[in-house]
C-alpha cells in the first residue's frame, strides 16, 4: 500500500511541475503576443499613466508637453530638457520637466500646467 501512494505522490509531483510549466509559458507568449500586437505607445508619444477616470478630473492644460519643456529650458541658461512628467497630486496640474545643463548639472523644473508660470526649479541629485 505504501509504494502505492508513493507512486501517487510521484505522478502529482510531475503533474504540479507540468502545470507551472504551462503557466510560465502561457504568460511568456501572453507578453510577446502584447508587443508583438503594439500595444505599446509608438516613440515620440506620451503614455497614460493613470486610468482614464482620473485624467477626466483635470482640466485641460493651457499648456502642453512641448511649451513646458521650452519654458524650462528658457528658466536654466545653458540648458536642454530630457524628460516631463504631468502631475496633478499636491498643487494641482503641472508639468515636471528635467533639464541638464551643458556642465551637466540636473534641475527639475516645475511648471504651472494652465498658465506656463515657472513655480520653482531645484538641482536634482
Amino acid at each position: 500500500m505504501a509504494s502505492v501512494i508513493r507512486h501517487a505522490v510521484a505522478g502529482l509531483r510531475w503533474i504540479l511541475i507540468g502545470a507551472a510549466v504551462v503557466a510560465v509559458v502561457a504568460g511568456a507568449a501572453v507578453g510577446v503576443a502584447t508587443v508583438a500586437l503594439g500595444h505599446t505607445p509608438p516613440h515620440g508619444t506620451v503614455a497614460l499613466d493613470r486610468p482614464i477616470a482620473e485624467w477626466s478630473l483635470v482640466a485641460d492644460p493651457g499648456i502642453d508637453r512641448i511649451q513646458a519643456m521650452d519654458a524650462a529650458v528658457a528658466a536654466v541658461p545653458d540648458s536642454r530638457a530630457v524628460a516631463a512628467e504631468f502631475e496633478t497630486e499636491h498643487r494641482g496640474p503641472v508639468w515636471e520637466v528635467e533639464v541638464v545643463t551643458s556642465a551637466g548639472v540636473e534641475y527639475e523644473v516645475t511648471v504651472d500646467a494652465n498658465t506656463g508660470e515657472i513655480l520653482g526649479a531645484a538641482e536634482h541629485d
